[in-house]
């Protein structure tokens, strides 16, 4: 291994290389609310303004299949991405959320040199906030290229597999801060080495504990 005598210290070339990679979840965490049903609104108002009565009524079935429950939060989502494109000004849909954006002390702190923003919400706008705020990436939900299937929303177990596939594309293999305010981050929850959870409710603090996940608890 190579070395470095500094200031009569050993310091090993692996150890100043390593580089310190913070983790932060969108809704509900970076944002406090839930973006998507923002987005969902902002999409109808759209349709009106612009009269896309079409994209109106496609809107319209989407949402009412899934509030009569024929199909899953995640199939409506996919459905909702793949009528794009929309043409949109992404802009104006964050411009209208800006107030309930959250700040979070880390995204200021420069001993984190990898700064990913991982999401289930879409990449199409959380692209947009990833810049905005500085990250390296957003890893999101990403319009549908093929079918649906149970991998398509950056979720639970397929996010941890995206995060983890992207800090291996740049030679880092770990999480030192990941911030999120949802159980289904517990994945990642489960390798980071330090976690700042935003509200959780009882339920969510009770599988903390039973995973054994220590935590820094924010309001």
């Amino acid at each position: 291994m190579f070395w470095l005598d500094f200031l009569g210290l050993k310091i090993s070339k692996n150890s100043i290389l390593k580089k310190k990679v913070l983790v932060v979840d969108l809704d509900g965490t970076l944002y406090r609310v839930n973006t998507f049903h923002f987005f969902l609104k902002f999409l109808v108002f759209y349709s009106v303004r612009k009269f896309k009565f079409h994209l109106l009524l496609v809107l319209s079935c989407i949402v009412m299949s899934r509030l009569f429950r024929f199909t899953t939060h995640a199939k409506m989502k996919y459905n909702i991405l793949a009528i794009e494109p929309y043409k949109l000004d992404y802009h104006e849909f964050l411009e209208g959320i800006k107030k309930y954006k959250r700040h979070i002390a880390e995204l200021t702190e420069p001993e984190f040199n990898i700064k990913i923003l991982a999401t289930a919400a879409p990449s199409c706008y959380g692209n947009i906030i990833a810049k905005n705020e500085k990250f390296d990436i957003c890893i999101g939900t990403e319009f549908p290229i093929k079918l649906y299937n149970a991998d398509y929303e950056n979720k639970g177990e397929v996010k941890k597999k995206n995060v983890l596939q992207y800090l291996l594309s740049i030679g880092n293999q770990h999480i030192d801060t990941l911030v999120t305010d949802h159980l289904d981050d517990l994945p990642l929850l489960n390798i980071s080495i330090n976690n700042i959870v935003y509200n959780p409710n009882q339920f969510m603090k009770e599988e903390l504990n039973i995973n054994a996940i220590t935590y820094k608890l924010r309001i």
